[in-house]
């Protein structure tokens, strides 16, 4: 199967993280494939952002039906942040003095 007529007709479906833009007119360049496995160079033609895809092309038949993932389901947003929460990251960031992984690690309350 020639992959990169395939990918062209689908691209319109998706923007460009970068810009939103339409990918519908991207470049596409084959970089590698062996069997079923295609790996693409997908770029923007609005702001030139570089992609690498990597594909495997199956169809349902060779796939295990348990191997077919369940549809994700939405997770409630998380609260906002209390005032008191960031007033803590305030307070620890005026006070770092390190590398900011430092904040990684739960303060010292002692």
């Amino acid at each position: 199967m020639d992959i990169l007529p395939f990918m062209h007709e689908r691209a319109a479906q998706f923007s460009c993280p970068r810009c939103r833009r339409s990918l519908a007119d991207c470049g596409l360049r084959l970089l590698q494939q062996r069997g079923s496995h295609y790996t693409v160079q997908v770029t923007c033609r609005t702001c030139d952002l570089t992609l690498v895809v990597a594909l495997e092309l199956r169809s349902e038949a060779d796939t295990p039906r348990e191997a077919i993932p369940a549809q994700r389901v939405a997770r409630p947003a998380p609260p906002p942040l209390s005032g008191e929460e960031v007033l803590d990251v305030h307070l620890r960031l005026r006070d770092l003095n390190g590398p900011l992984t430092d904040l990684l690690r739960p303060p010292d309350h002692g």
